[in-house]
C-alpha cells in the first residue's frame, strides 16, 4: 500500500493509475478512499507538469532544437512537446523551409522574454486581420520609402511605450 501511495509522487504511467484507483475501489474507509484519490490526482498533475529534459531528446531532434537548448528546461511541456514535433517534421521539409526554420529559432533565441511575449501578443493581434487586409497593408508599407519606413518604426515605438496612464496593473 505504501508503494501505491509513493507512485503517486513521480510520474505514473497507466499501470499505477490502475493499480492506485483499485485500491481507491477497494477502501473501505471514506477517509482512505478521499486519500488516495487526492494522491491519483497529485499523480496525475506532477506527471503532466513534468517537462523532457534535452538529453532524453534523440539525436536528431537535439541536432534540429539546438537554437533552442539553453532555454529548453524553460519551456513548459506543452512548449516542449511543439517544438519536437517539429524536429520530427524537419527531414520531410524542404531546404527552403529547413533554413528558414532555423534561422528563426535563433532569432528567437536571441530575444528577451519581453520580447517573446510581445512578439506572441503581436501574433495573437494579427490573427484577427483578415488575409486582404494583410496583404494590403504589406503592399502600402513595402512601397515607404526607407526614411518613411524608418519613421513609421520610431512613432510605433514611442507609442507603445506604456505610462503610468495606460499599466494595465492601474486600470
Amino acid at each position: 500500500m505504501i508503494g501505491v501511495f509513493l507512485s503517486a509522487f513521480r510520474p505514473t504511467s497507466l499501470k499505477y493509475q490502475t493499480q492506485l484507483f483499485q485500491q481507491i475501489c477497494a477502501a473501505s474507509n471514506r477517509f482512505a478512499r478521499q486519500l488516495i484519490m487526492g494522491l491519483l490526482l497529485i499523480s496525475l498533475g506532477l506527471g503532466f507538469a513534468q517537462a523532457q529534459a534535452w538529453n532524453a531528446l534523440n539525436e536528431e531532434q537535439r541536432s534540429v532544437l539546438a537554437p533552442l537548448e539553453e532555454d529548453w528546461s524553460s519551456l513548459n511541456q506543452n512548449r516542449q512537446k511543439k517544438w519536437v514535433e517539429v524536429a520530427n517534421l524537419y527531414p520531410k521539409m524542404s531546404e527552403a523551409d529547413r533554413i528558414t526554420l532555423q534561422s528563426r529559432m535563433y532569432e528567437w533565441s536571441g530575444l528577451s522574454s519581453r520580447q517573446r511575449q510581445r512578439a506572441r501578443d503581436n501574433y495573437l493581434r494579427t490573427l484577427k486581420i483578415s488575409p486582404e487586409k494583410k496583404a494590403a497593408a504589406w503592399e502600402n508599407y513595402q512601397q515607404l520609402s526607407d526614411e518613411d519606413k524608418k519613421l513609421l518604426a520610431e512613432k510605433r515605438a514611442a507609442s507603445s511605450k506604456r505610462t503610468t496612464v495606460t499599466s494595465p496593473a492601474l486600470k
